[in-house]
């Protein structure tokens, strides 16, 4: 059977940084690991073939030659998903979809033949058993959450690594804690589980051997989910990269209290694990209290920040506003926040809520749902899909109006600077290009500076803070020309927010 894998496009946001991928010429930031896999699962005697919309179109001679087509999805590209489907349908073909849209929300999705509900390594086989014999039920629930033992390598032969900026591995499904507006307990578990250094180590080969010299993401929901299991993992990586001459920087997703595991911060330094992105949230302590981020009311988060920066390590920051609890001062105060922490790139967006949380259920028995989430907490006012104990057009005014602060040009290079001047050495070995790999990184050198220091407004600012690096902190240049490059795609998200918020009227 001609297997066809469609990842559906999404819609701009802060997180897929199409307007700083420009710059460099990709065309997504990451390919769709999760759809990898799944074909890494299905028979080896299938024709496979994976297309990506964020990279490329679906054809008409991608129709024509599959037998069935698999569907992965999250919420945000929900639309997308119902235009493949029906073209899909149109061509006769079977549909299997999985992935965190499906969950809930699968009845809205009638075109679909088959759904794998649930984590893929334990029910999928049992479907294409079902499919070969030619009884595969509608719906097919997984019973249980699978060792990740069970995983396989991706298929990453079946995608072109030069469409993409970064690559994905995964380390584990999970997460100890149990935010209200979180669905990651209930999509994976509170109980996190890991795959092996091992296994790890395998997939890093894979790519190492297919050609892979660049940025590597650990999507995990929470890198220190389990402290120990991470620093067993941190120990094999920096080995690896050591024995290989360092040819992969890593990112992740942890905790704000990696602040107070200087160990850890030191083994990450040590296997190029150069930034974190922290689910920080908000600065207001009832609202943390309200959602129950109990472990960022643990810490002085602006302390925390510091801690972490100070460990070489970038920080990135995902800040929600929304909560019942937030104060007047809110968007004061969350820009305030964002500058005293010196968190360059600060993902602010509004609360929305997502069927499978805890937060569904109560304002669903509140009585104050609005509908379905779009996916889109950072540029789509159709987010707030519940009413909000603040005045709705007063929310979404204020939320528009700490985008533009925070993301205006002069304020933006000042908390940057501010980040460049205060972050300590990193212990970190970069693997450094010889001059076939500074030639092609000129040209993207060229077009920002085009771009941001003749053509945009806030020019002045740009090579005025380009200016105080150099004489400051000249070996900070080329992150002080990556973080402009990355603040033009805010910029750019926050100009259509706005323009979106101004013209927005209530539900």
């Amino acid at each position: 059977m001609k297997a066809l894998l469609v990842n559906p496009s999404q819609t701009e946001t802060f997180f897929n940084y199409k307007h700083a991928l420009g710059f460099i010429r990709k065309k997504a930031a990451m390919p769709p690991l999760g759809l990898l896999t799944v074909a890494a699962l299905l028979p080896d005697t299938w024709p496979r073939k994976v297309v990506d919309l964020a990279v490329e179109p679906l054809t008409e001679a991608h129709l024509e030659w599959a037998d069935a087509v698999f569907i992965s999805a999250m919420i945000i590209q929900q639309d997308s998903v119902r235009e493949v489907v029906a073209r899909c349908k149109g061509k006769g073909l079977t549909v299997v979809a999985g992935g965190p849209l499906f969950k809930h929300l699968y009845p809205e999705f009638p075109g679909v033949d088959h759904f794998i509900l649930g984590e893929a390594e334990e029910i999928l086989p049992e479907f294409l058993r079902d499919l070969e014999a030619g009884r595969a039920a509608p719906i097919y629930q997984a019973r249980r959450r699978p060792d990740l033992s069970l995983t396989p390598v991706p298929a990453w032969d079946l995608i072109r690594f030069h469409h993409y900026h970064s690559l994905s591995v995964q380390f584990s499904r999970g997460c100890p804690f149990d935010c209200e507006f979180c669905d990651i307990v209930q999509l994976f578990g509170r109980r996190p589980r890991f795959k092996t250094p091992a296994q790890i180590s395998a997939e890093l080969d894979r790519l190492h051997d297919l050609g892979w010299r660049g940025d590597i993401m650990f999507v995990d929901d929470n890198f220190i989910g389990h402290k120990n299991r991470a620093r067993e993992l941190l120990l094999e990586l920096g080995s690896w990269q050591r024995e290989r001459g360092y040819p992969f920087t890593f990112n992740t997703q942890a905790s704000v209290n990696l602040a107070r595991e200087p160990e850890l911060m030191r083994l990450m330094n040590r296997a190029n694990l150069t930034s974190v992105f922290l689910g920080i949230e908000t600065p207001a302590p009832d609202s943390l209290r309200e959602c129950g981020k109990r472990q960022n009311q643990e810490v002085d988060l602006v302390e925390a920040v510091k801690t972490i920066q100070a460990n070489g390590l970038t920080v990135s920051g995902g800040f929600i506003i929304g909560f019942d609890s937030d104060p007047e001062s809110i968007f004061d105060d969350q820009v305030r926040f964002i500058e005293q922490a010196a968190i360059p790139t600060a993902m602010v967006g509004l609360l929305s809520v997502g069927p499978g949380t805890r937060l569904f259920d109560r304002l669903r028995s509140e009585g104050r749902l609005l509908g379905r989430p779009t996916g889109n907490n950072t540029a789509d006012c159709g987010a707030l899909n519940f009413i909000p104990r603040m005045n709705r057009e007063k929310l979404i005014a204020g939320y528009c109006s700490v985008l533009l602060r925070l993301y205006e040009p002069r304020a933006y290079y000042k908390r940057v600077f501010s980040f460049l001047k205060n972050q300590g050495p990193s212990l970190a070995r970069k693997r450094l290009p010889g001059l076939p790999g500074l030639w092609k990184k000129l040209p993207a050198a060229v077009r920002v500076f085009w771009r941001l220091g003749l053509a945009e407004r806030g020019r002045r600012a740009f090579w005025g803070f380009l200016l105080k690096v150099g004489l400051t902190r000249p070996g900070r240049l080329k992150a002080a020309v990556e973080f402009a490059a990355l603040g033009y795609h805010f910029k750019k998200i926050t100009a259509a927010f706005a323009a979106a918020g101004r013209t927005a009227r209530p539900v």
